[in-house]
């Protein structure tokens, strides 16, 4: 089992704790929009290196955003139907060979629901076009799915267990675990991705936190990028997949209970982009990075 592989599994750990952190406090009122959220992310020029090869003034830039709904089933179990898209753009120099622009368009169909005071599950898939958007078919439909339990056995500690599955994936299938703990008051640890580290609550509206946060995705390329090296097929119609981890500090401010603000800003640790069916792999100088949120909650 790769890193790529673990990496994007932690992912899907955390949108799913993040969205169900505490089960005993679901709203099962019905609403167009519960949860609304954006955000903007920018890597710095650099290097991407294979071999005697290199690629240099690579930056990547992404906005996205997603949006939920909450529709109760019965006093335990809310499905939550949503749309998400992303755009990747990748400035890199002409005639190299990489993707310009990598795009997610997808429909959010999830359900969460309590088990017992202690016990919760949620389930969500995720089927929409993962691609370069150059050409859009079968081959780019995707349907990456999350299913887990998540055991709060007190106030301090949430566990989550379960599996992860994501076609584009070189393991299509793995297990998934998390955990958050609460350290103090207002001092939280948390286990999964796409953060990892301690969040400290300086007062009810300023949130200061450290860690790793991964950034990245899997994605089908249909633009015939050409032959990158010797011995390396063309790069068309394969998959393309980003990897960064980054280090860093960030801020959450909230403006009200249900409005808040989020920046970060750090340095990479690893950089990676990698074409697995092709065996074509680039790795990337580390750089500095920064990314801004709005969360919204209705």
């Amino acid at each position: 089992m790769n890193l790529r592989s673990n990496l994007f599994t932690l992912v899907y750990v955390s949108l799913a704790a993040a969205g169900f952190a505490q089960p005993t406090n679901i709203t099962f009122t019905p609403a167009l929009i519960d949860t609304f959220n954006s955000n903007y992310s920018y890597s710095d020029a650099g290097a991407f290196k294979r071999g005697d090869a290199t690629i240099k003034g690579v930056s990547m830039s992404r906005f996205e955003f997603n949006a939920l709904g909450r529709v109760p089933i019965n006093e335990d179990t809310l499905f939550n139907p949503g749309l998400s898209y992303s755009n990747t753009a990748i400035d890199t120099p002409d005639n190299t060979a990489l993707p310009k622009s990598l795009q997610e368009f997808s429909v959010n169909l999830g359900f969460r629901g309590k088990l017992s005071p202690q016990w919760a599950y949620v389930v969500t898939v995720r089927p929409g076009i993962y691609g370069d958007f150059e050409k859009i078919h079968s081959d780019s439909f995707n349907a990456p799915l999350f299913l887990a339990a998540f055991f709060v056995p007190n106030d301090y500690a949430t566990w989550i267990v379960g599996v992860a599955a994501n076609s584009f994936n070189n393991h299509p299938v793995l297990p998934v675990a998390g955990l958050r703990l609460k350290l103090a008051t207002n001092l939280q640890f948390e286990l999964g991705f796409p953060r990892t580290g301690l969040s400290y609550a300086y007062n009810s509206k300023l949130t200061l936190r450290g860690g790793l946060s991964v950034f990245g995705g899997n994605y089908r390329i249909t633009k015939d990028l050409g032959v990158p090296a010797p011995g390396i097929k063309s790069l068309n119609n394969t998959y393309f997949d980003l990897t960064e981890i980054r280090g860093g500090f960030g801020v959450t401010y909230k403006l009200s209970n249900d409005f808040e603000l989020e920046a970060d800003y750090g340095n990479t640790v690893l950089r990676r982009f990698e074409f697995p069916d092709r065996h074509y792999r680039l790795r990337g100088d580390n750089v500095t990075w920064f990314s801004m949120a709005l969360n919204i909650r209705f």
